[in-house]
């Protein structure tokens, strides 16, 4: 049964072509990578979008600062720490680099171009923590949230992208992840659990005598969002497939899994979702997108576009499922990163043990595969959990995780943005100069005509 499932790559080409030597490395190939790295940038918007529609209204503005911030904190750290941690030489001992940090030693040759190695790999770096923003959503305090930035995406995540993307020791033992589904949404949504957890909930959110609204602010928001992020998403996954001139068929084949699996996901979250409230849901339509996006990455690159579509309409039952669960244990998640990147970033890597063509079970390689997932997601959860709470306690000690009472009643914006996101500034004092203005007109056209001088 293994020949039906596999790719039939190159079995038509003509001897002649064949027979060509594959060439090395062009600057096609690094200009592809550079240009995928630029619009990966751009899923920032995506992301801020989606953040400041899930909240009130009172918080969109914070939690728009939250992502930039986040996205600067994390250029700037992988600048200096972050990218030689994650792809600088670890001196054999494939568990974190120790060369190339601060840009020192960078280079660009026939074997690698570090530059705009850097420019992909630390937007995407930045996608994690855009992620993790969610999680700490209408609740966390500006300071405490660059600390734990820096934290995450200059340790935390440079540590697990050393062991996988670089070929570090957990990629070595046989655990497969193409472009981050565990490595990069699995531990941004482990991190975010921890965050919500230790953060508590927002204030009266699960009282049941309470008069306070907590629904997402804009919805419309939210589906803007998800499309830009989907756009992104090609870029991503496209651009881990660095020999793109040479790799053509690959380089095609994400791009259709990636499209259909998005759009299966984002359809039948919708169809689940009318079905549970009997109503449409903007929202459920724009998470499944997103949580397909976040199961298919595990393998992109090995799959038929029919696995692509069985992905994404896993991942919106599994989506579906956990966004009703979650609210019933009382986890705050206004955005919902414990849903759609844990739960599906989880899915993702374990379908793949059975999905892949080159290792999976139902190709006849055996269950070594399952196994190294497995492995590789305690792994994960367990390094990016225990570091992710010592910081946040450090952060609680001294007092500076979570926002005061009084700010979260009033909304961040106004406490500590100078306004809500939207401030009309002028409108109180457009009033009083327009009538003065017509008053003063008044005047002046009924000089000696009985006007009243007390009317002012």
């Amino acid at each position: 049964m293994g020949h039906l499932f596999r790719h039939q790559e190159g079995e038509t080409a003509a001897p002649a072509i064949a027979n060509i030597p594959t060439p090395s490395a062009s600057t096609i190939d690094y200009d592809w990578v550079l240009i995928s790295g630029f619009i990966i940038v751009l899923t920032q918007v995506g992301f801020a979008f989606i953040e400041a529609g899930s909240v009130r209204y009172k918080n969109s503005q914070s939690i728009v600062i939250k992502v930039i911030l986040g996205l600067f904190l994390t250029i700037l750290i992988w600048w200096l720490f972050g990218y030689g941690f994650a792809f600088g030489y670890d001196f054999q001992t494939n568990f974190m680099g120790g060369t190339k940090l601060g840009g020192a030693n960078w280079e660009a040759n026939q074997y690698g171009n570090d530059y705009t190695n850097f420019v992909f790999r630390a937007s995407g770096a930045a996608i994690a923590v855009s992620v993790l923003s969610g999680a700490a959503a209408e609740r966390m305090t500006f300071l405490a949230w660059s600390i734990l930035t820096i934290v995450y995406a200059g340790f935390i995540y440079a540590g697990l992208a050393h062991w996988t993307l670089a070929q570090g020791w957990l990629t070595t033992l046989g655990y497969k992840d193409f472009s981050g589904a565990g490595v990069v949404f699995f531990a941004a949504g482990v991190a975010g659990l921890v965050v919500t957890v230790l953060l508590k909930p927002r204030r009266f959110r699960f009282d049941p005598n309470t008069t306070l609204q907590f629904q997402r602010h804009s919805p419309i928001y939210i589906a803007f969002g998800s499309i830009l992020v989907f756009a992104g998403w090609l870029f991503y996954n496209g651009g881990i497939v660095a020999q793109g001139a040479n790799s053509k068929y690959t380089q095609g084949l994400v791009a259709v899994n990636t499209l259909i699996a998005g759009a299966t996901g984002g359809f039948f979250a919708f169809i689940i979702r009318y079905f549970q409230n009997e109503t449409t849901s903007l929202v459920a339509l724009s998470r499944g997108i997103i949580s397909a996006l976040v199961a298919v990455s595990a393998a992109t690159d090995d799959m038929k576009p029919w696995t692509a579509f069985i992905y994404g309409l896993l991942a919106a039952v599994f989506y579906s499922v956990l966004a009703k669960v979650i609210p019933k244990v009382h986890i705050d998640d206004p955005v919902e990163v414990v849903p759609v990147f844990l739960g599906n970033g989880f899915l993702g890597i374990f379908l793949s043990a059975f999905f892949d063509t080159k290792a999976g079970v139902f190709y006849g390689f055996g269950a070594k595969l399952l196994g190294m997932q497995l492995l590789g997601l305690l792994i994960i959860f367990v390094w990016v959990a225990f570091f992710v709470l010592i910081t946040l306690l450090v952060l609680k000690g001294f007092g500076v995780l979570r926002i005061d009472a009084d700010t979260e009643s009033v909304g961040i914006d106004k406490a500590h943005c100078l306004g809500e996101a939207i401030v009309f500034a002028n409108q109180i004092d457009e009033v009083p100069l327009v009538q003065k203005a017509e008053m003063v007109q008044l005047g002046n056209s009924q000089i000696g005509s009985g006007f009243r001088p007390g009317f002012r």
